[in-house]
């Protein structure tokens, strides 16, 4: 993604030289960030847009630089990709929130009434700062579909045989595979008020497709860094070595620093890929949208029932084991116990949960408590105190290990971060790694 943004930066940058009769060939373009920040707030975007270039080319992260870019693109009527690239890495930076309005700009300028709505509405300005921007004004004209901006378009031909003469191509899901994890994964990923993916599948804009993916793997590089990350804590409260304490203090600075980076990439990949998912939409318009919506519904809904036919028939397999083991107990007559024959292996009843929490004498954390409240109103959560008297939360019981994880992976998404598989046969529990060695395969 940073290598196609510095080459639409570049084409920009070429074509402010090539096309923009408000700057001069000939004209000294330096790197001077007070004088470009002096240009900007005088409202000399012309004069300040060449400068900002030069720097964002130079520090392509930095959250201000991309504002004032995108700022200086929207006034010179240049609705450039990288124009909403740069204010949507300013947004996810936190920077002025006027980006939103900046971004409404962009996408009002485009047509894309939808997107320009939405980001307008985004904008918590103050009611000084909305008049100063005219927010709305511009709002009105969008509801009644007017296109104030003049939007300058570029000879991309002319641009491409003068300055790099490389063709920039859309990300290819070939450079991008997708995960084996992520291919068969149900996940909840919300687009806008009316779709929410469940699926890698359900991803029309091929970009977009690409983008989810790389914050996915961002994802799931953060939860390692973040367990290992406990682990060097742990090491760290241990150890009484000042050397050792010194260096395992870098450690987790460092990783901390790791798991910050890629949290916010995630967040800059996931805000796009909403922006091109909604644009296919606006596109595609309100009836596909709808039928689409409709389709993932009736997927749930199959989904759901999967999941509480497995639930009951667990549960079916538990009381009848129940029974039978009642049954047998009352048949034996009263007399010392002869050895008992190792039952059959297919009457054991293995059962896979998924915990979701663990609490000393039932010393529940406030988190917890917030994540238990949301989990409860849509599923059953079960609870019991071990022998050592911690209080055990749980979700699910299911036979069959893949499915546990499937509902493991996705209670994570809801925000169980610490949900992992725990295994229970007969109802009592065994370690996991030898309830998997019962199921060849898994």
């Amino acid at each position: 993604m940073k290598v196609f943004y510095l080459r639409v930066v570049y084409v920009v940058f070429s074509t402010l030289f090539l096309l923009c009769p408000f700057v001069s060939k000939s004209q000294d373009v330096s790197d001077n960030e007070p004088v470009a920040i002096e240009y900007f707030k005088a409202g000399n975007y012309a004069k300040a847009l060449p400068i900002f270039t030069v720097l964002i080319n130079k520090s392509p992260d930095n959250a201000m630089y991309n504002y004032y870019f995108g700022v200086c693109l929207i006034k010179n009527n240049h609705f450039e990709t990288a124009a909403k690239e740069a204010l949507l890495n300013a947004v996810v930076d936190k920077t002025p929130q006027n980006c939103n309005f900046y971004l409404g700009n962009y996408f009002q300028a485009l047509e894309n009434w939808g997107e320009a709505i939405d980001f307008y509405k985004r904008y918590k300005g103050s009611k000084q700062e909305r008049k100063e921007l005219e927010l709305d004004k511009y709002l009105d004209l969008c509801m009644k579909r007017i296109n104030p901006f003049k939007v300058i378009k570029s000879d991309e031909k002319k641009i491409f045989v003068d300055t790099s003469n490389v063709v920039i191509q859309q990300p290819d899901e070939k450079n991008f595979p997708i995960p084996d994890s992520l291919k068969s994964e149900w996940f909840n990923f919300q687009i806008n008020d009316q779709l929410t993916y469940h699926s890698i599948t359900d991803f029309k804009s091929p970009a977009a497709k690409v983008l989810f993916i790389k914050g996915w793997i961002a994802t799931n590089k953060n939860d390692s860094i973040v367990k290992n990350t406990d682990l060097l804590r742990k090491a760290h409260e241990e150890t009484h070595n000042v050397t050792a304490r010194i260096g395992l203090v870098q450690r987790i600075v460092d990783s901390e620093q790791l798991s910050y980076k890629l949290l916010n990439d995630r967040e800059k990949y996931f805000e796009q890929v909403r922006v091109k998912e909604s644009m296919y939409w606006e596109k595609a318009g309100a009836e596909a949208t709808l039928n689409f919506a409709h389709e993932i519904a009736d997927r749930e809904k199959t989904r759901n029932d999967q999941i509480l036919r497995e639930t009951k028939k667990t549960e079916i397999l538990a009381a009848t084991a129940a029974a039978e083991k009642v049954a047998n107990d009352t048949a034996k007559p009263e007399i010392k116990p002869v050895e008992e024959k190792p039952k059959p292996a297919d009457l054991d009843i293995l059962v896979y949960k998924v915990q979701i929490g663990s609490f000393p004498n039932g010393r529940l954390t406030g988190a917890f408590k917030v994540m238990l409240a949301k989990l409860s109103k849509f599923r059953k959560i079960e609870k019991y105190t071990d022998s050592k008297k911690n209080e055990i939360y749980t979700v699910g019981n299911f036979t069959d290990y893949k499915d546990a994880s499937l509902l493991k992976n996705q209670l994570i998404l809801e925000g169980a971060k610490g949900a992992f598989l725990a295994s229970y046969k007969n109802g009592e529990r065994i370690p996991i790694s030898r309830a998997v060695k019962k199921q060849p395969g898994k």
